[in-house]
């Protein structure tokens, strides 16, 4: 008897325990007040803010400001960041700029948007056909960014790479940009291209825009990358706005690769994917 007064003792205490915990953690779940978040997540997400305002990164002095903080706070801040590759600093000019694991985070969110599922699945399907390589772009921060590079078909040499900003003025990609996209989008960073020394005068630019509205493509041989061709390709929406290019490469002694048979399966595939994001044309 003594025994199974003590067992039912102990349970009861188990089960009184169980419900303090349960009850617990349950306010915790419900109680989604402000006061409970992390305040040094926050303020790091401050400063990553700051830093992607300023496209060519941002000196400590800069950071801090638009950050609402010290530079020692926000050195500390941005010292943890650069140790998880979060951030990145340039050892001559000692500006910082979102590193290698901020890119893979804001390609993980965009690949969960179904225009990219769309646009990687039309662009590998004419990659594998045509056996060549390419790439899928979307307009970044700071220009058109490569967010999915398919290898096929013969190597190419280039320091191409998912995360890659391209420029307006000598990429096909670009020039796609420039003639699907409002002036005030792309102007600032075309400017920004020309005083980094990358300049293609009005006029010859202007019948780039003129000839990849025409066509409905754009191709470069060698300006972007020496020894390097691509044929880019517009994905509009439902909307007819540009949300996306896709783009074969080659070696420009490849001409081959863009003959008018297979410059019309790339055309093609950009506009099933269009079609598929709700594109009348």
């Amino acid at each position: 008897m003594m025994f199974r007064s003590l067992h039912n003792s102990n349970r009861i205490i188990m089960d009184h325990q169980k419900k303090v915990i349960d009850s617990t953690e349950d306010k915790f779940e419900d109680n989604d007040s402000p006061r409970k978040s992390i305040q040094s997540v926050e303020i790091g997400v401050r400063v990553l803010l700051a830093l992607m305002k300023k496209g060519e990164g941002a000196y400590l002095r800069e950071v801090a400001e638009n950050s609402g903080l010290s530079r020692s706070q926000a050195h500390r801040y941005l010292l943890s960041f650069v140790n998880t590759e979060v951030v990145e600093q340039d050892q001559k000019s000692g500006r910082y700029s979102l590193g290698s694991f901020a890119v893979r985070l804001g390609l993980a969110a965009m690949a969960r948007l179904d225009t990219v599922r769309i646009a990687n699945m039309h662009l590998e399907n004419v990659l594998a056909e045509l056996k060549a390589t390419g790439l899928l772009c979307v307009w970044g921060d700071y220009g058109p960014t490569v967010i999915r590079w398919v290898d096929g078909g013969m190597p190419l040499s280039t320091s191409l790479h998912t995360g890659s900003v391209l420029p307006l003025q000598t990429s096909s990609t670009g020039i796609l940009f420039l003639a699907y996209c409002p002036r005030a989008q792309t102007w600032e960073r075309v400017k920004l291209e020309r005083a980094e020394g990358i300049i293609v005068d009005d006029l010859r630019l202007e019948a780039l825009i003129d000839e990849a509205r025409q066509l409905g493509f754009a191709r470069t041989f060698g300006t972007f990358v020496p020894g390097l061709s691509a044929v880019s390709a517009p994905i509009l929406d439902s909307q007819n706005r540009l949300v996306a290019t896709v783009s074969v490469l080659a070696r420009s002694q490849h001409k081959a690769v863009f003959s008018e048979a297979k410059m019309a399966k790339i055309i093609e595939a950009a506009q099933g994917a269009s079609r598929a994001l709700g594109w009348q044309g």
